[in-house]
C-alpha cells in the first residue's frame, strides 16, 4: 500500500501548499512548492458576476487563448444590484453564489436562474507539474487554464481534469451558469496518487454491476475506471475461501469482461487496484431468489445449537427483506448493491463453519453481526466495516457511531439508516482510508427515548464482541454521532468516564424536553459535561442547515467553555446535506485520525 503522505509528480516527491503573496488586483495565488502534503483545496477566488448571455459570450471568448485575461470592471452588469468584482474570502469553508451574492439559503427567488459567475485564481509552480483539478459542483461550467480549455477525465463522478502547469504562475478560470438549486463550487489539485485514493474510495463496493447473469458471465463495469489515470488498473476475483479465480487488466473502451471461470449460484470478493490503491466489492453469479434457496437448504443442515445459526438466521432475514422490498421493482439503482454483501457473508460462513467472523481476511468489508446479550440473553446487533486486510499484531482504533433516535422504530438489519447503500460504502471506504474499525450498534436504543442503563451496557457488551473478534485499540476508542445521536453519545461519554478518547460529532441536540431544568437536576446531561475535560470533543457544523442549526447545540459550546472541555468547532456551508444520510462523516474522521496518531 502507497503511503498516504507520499505525493509522486514526474518522479519526485512534491508538495502542495497554500500561501498569500502580493499580486495584481489582488488575486490569490496558490504556490506549489516541495515539500509533503496530499491535497490543496482551493476556496478563495477572484469573483466577477452576475453577466447575461451577451456579457459571458464576450467573457468566454477573451478567456480563450489569453493566459492572464481578467473582465474588464467597465463591462455593465446583468443587474448591478448583484455585481460582484474582485477576491471572495468564503464565510464557511465552501463557496457557494448564495452567499457571494448576498441571498438567504433557502432563497427561492431564482435571480440568479441563468447568469453566469466567472472565477479566477493564480497557480504558482516551482517546475512544470502534472496535477488533477478536482471538481465539485452542479452547475453547468466550462474551466480553462492559461487559457486552454480543460477537458474532463470520462468517468462519472467525481469531476476530475487533467492539468499541465507551468514553471511560475498560472491563471486558472472557471465559468459557472446557475442551474438549480445548489450553487456551490468546490476545487482541489491533487497528484496522482491522490486521484487513485479518492477514485478507489468512491467505488467502494461499486466496481462492477453486482448480480453477474450465470450463463452469459459478462462483468459489466459500473464506470471507466481504466480513464481515471494513465497507469494499470487491475481486477482480482477470489472465491470465499481466498483462492484467487482470475485476474486481469482493465483495457481502454472495454466496458466489459468475460469470466468463465464463474460458477452458478456462487459469491466471490472482486478487488480493483489503482496506482497501489485497492477496494473491494462482493458479487453473485446467479440469481438472487436461487441464492435464498439455497441458503434455507444449507441452513436446515445445521444442528440446532450450531454457535453459527443465530448469526445465519439474522442474514437470512435481511436478504429476505430485501429480495420482498418494493424498491427491487421501482427503478433503485442501488438496490442490487445490497444483495451480494449478503450472500457473500453467508457464503463465507457456511465454508467456514469451525470459524467465525475476524478470523480471516477473506470475509466481507461490511459485516452484519449478531450476538447474544449477556443481560437477558437476546439476540442484539450490530454493523461493523473494516480495512481491507487487519494485522492481528497491530491493535486498530474503534469508532463507534451512535443512531439518531428517528432509526429505532425498525428491526437492525432492515432499518433506514443502512437502507442506503452508498452511505454503506461510505462507511465502509473510511474504514480502508483511515484503518480503523467502524461499528454501529443497535444497542437498545428506542424512538425518543433516553439512554437508559440498559442502553448503556448493551453498547459497552457490542464493543465487547467487536473485540473478541478482532484486534483493538481500546486506547483509541471513540464516539462518533449526528443530531440526536449526538445527545446519546455525549450521554454515554459522560456516564463513562475515560473510556473513549475523543468524541466528534455532528450537530448535536445537547437537551431534550423531557428533561428538568439544570438547577433541578444534578445529573442532567448540562450538569455532568465537566467531567469531559480531559476528553477532546469537536463539533462539526453547517451554518444553513435547517434540520440542524447551531441553535440546538450552543448552550453545549458555552458550557464547554465554562468547564474548559477541550472543544474543536468545524463549520462548512452545505456539508449538512451529507452528515444528515450519512453513517460517518469526513470532517470527524479527519479529526479523530489526528486524535488516535497522539495515542499511538
Amino acid at each position: 500500500m502507497v503511503s498516504r503522505k507520499a505525493l509522486h509528480l514526474i518522479g519526485c516527491t512534491v508538495v502542495c501548499v497554500v500561501s498569500w503573496v502580493s499580486c495584481d488586483r489582488n488575486n490569490p495565488l496558490y504556490q506549489i512548492g516541495m515539500e509533503e502534503t496530499v491535497e490543496m483545496t482551493m476556496t478563495d477566488f477572484m469573483v466577477f458576476g452576475v453577466y447575461n448571455t451577451h456579457e459571458d459570450s464576450l467573457i468566454t471568448d477573451s478567456i480563450n487563448g489569453t493566459p492572464d485575461y481578467l473582465p474588464s470592471e467597465n463591462i455593465p452588469s446583468a443587474d448591478s444590484i448583484h455585481r460582484h468584482q474582485g477576491i471572495y474570502h468564503p464565510l464557511y469553508n465552501q463557496l457557494d453564489l448564495r452567499e457571494v451574492y448576498g441571498l438567504e439559503a433557502d432563497d427561492t427567488t431564482q435571480v440568479l436562474a441563468g447568469v453566469s459567475t466567472f472565477l479566477f485564481c493564480d497557480i504558482e509552480a516551482e517546475k512544470d507539474r502534472k496535477l488533477y483539478l478536482k471538481v465539485e459542483c452542479e452547475m453547468p461550467m466550462r474551466i480553462w487554464l492559461n487559457g486552454d480549455s480543460l477537458t474532463r477525465r470520462d468517468i462519472i463522478a467525481p469531476n476530475f481534469y487533467p492539468v499541465a502547469l507551468q514553471k511560475g504562475r498560472n491563471r486558472l478560470a472557471v465559468r459557472l451558469v446557475s442551474d438549480g438549486n445548489d450553487l456551490s463550487f468546490k476545487a482541489s489539485l491533487c497528484d496522482s496518487l491522490t486521484v487513485a485514493e479518492i477514485y478507489t474510495a468512491w467505488q467502494s463496493n461499486n466496481i462492477v454491476y453486482a448480480l453477474v447473469d450465470s450463463v452469459t458471465k459478462q462483468l459489466w463495469l459500473t464506470n471507466a475506471h481504466q480513464n481515471v489515470l494513465d497507469a494499470p488498473v487491475t481486477l482480482q476475483i477470489h472465491d470465499v475461501m481466498g483462492q484467487k479465480v482470475k485476474e486481469w487488466q482493465l483495457m481502454k473502451d472495454s466496458s466489459t469482461y468475460h469470466v468463465p471461470e464463474l460458477r452458478h449460484d456462487q459469491s466471490y470478493m472482486l478487488s480493483m487496484t489503482m496506482a497501489g490503491y485497492t477496494t473491494r466489492q462482493p458479487i453473485l453469479c446467479g440469481k438472487d431468489d436461487d441464492a435464498l434457496v439455497k441458503f434455507r437448504h444449507l441452513r436446515a443442515s445445521l444442528s440446532y445449537d450450531d454457535p453459527r445459526a443465530d448469526g445465519i438466521d439474522q442474514l437470512l432475514y435481511r436478504l429476505e427483506f430485501l429480495l420482498n422490498h418494493p424498491t427491487r421493482y421501482e427503478g433503485d439503482w442501488w438496490w442490487q448493491f445490497k444483495i451480494p454483501p449478503v450472500t457473500y457473508q453467508l457464503e463465507h460462513a457456511f465454508a467456514h463453519q469451525m470459524r467465525t467472523y475476524g478470523e480471516t481476511d477473506t470475509e466481507a468489508n461490511i459485516l452484519f453481526v449478531t450476538y447474544r446479550s449477556e443481560q437477558d440473553d437476546s439476540l442484539q446487533r450490530y454493523v461493523l466495516a473494516r480495512p481491507n486486510h487487519i494485522a492481528r499484531n497491530q491493535p486498530l482504533p474503534l469508532v463507534v457511531v451512535v443512531r439518531p433516535f428517528i432509526e429505532n422504530k425498525h428491526h437492525f438489519f432492515s432499518c433506514p439508516q443502512i437502507a442506503r447503500q452508498w452511505a454503506v460504502n461510505q462507511m465502509q471506504a473510511m474504514a480502508e482510508r483511515y484503518k480503523m474499525l467502524i461499528m454501529m450498534p443497535e444497542m437498545r436504543t428506542y424512538l425518543n427515548e433516553d439512554l437508559t442503563p440498559e442502553a448503556e451496557e448493551e453498547m459497552k457488551l457490542a464493543i465487547e464482541d467487536v473485540c473478541k473478534h478482532y484486534p483493538v485499540d481500546r486506547k483509541r476508542m471513540f464516539l462518533h454521532a449526528n443530531c440526536s445521536g449526538g445527545y446519546r453519545a455525549l450521554k454515554m461519554a459522560t456516564d463513562n468516564t475515560g473510556m473513549f478518547a475523543a468524541i466528534a460529532l455532528y450537530a448535536p441536540t445537547y437537551r431534550m424536553h423531557y428533561e428538568l431544568p439544570e438547577n433541578e437536576d444534578t445529573t442532567s446531561l448540562a450538569n455532568k459535561i465537566k467531567t469531559l475535560r480531559d476528553t477532546p470533543l469537536f463539533i462539526h457544523y453547517d451554518p444553513v442547515d435547517r434540520h440542524s442549526p447551531y441553535s440546538l447545540f450552543e448552550a453545549l459550546v458555552r458550557r464547554c467553555q465554562k468547564e474548559g472541555v477541550p472543544l474543536t468547532i468545524s463549520v462548512k456551508r452545505n456539508s449538512g446535506r451529507f452528515f444528515n444520510v450519512t453513517l460517518v462523516g469526513k470532517e470527524a474522521m479527519d479529526f479523530l485520525e489526528r486524535e488516535s496518531g497522539k495515542r499511538k
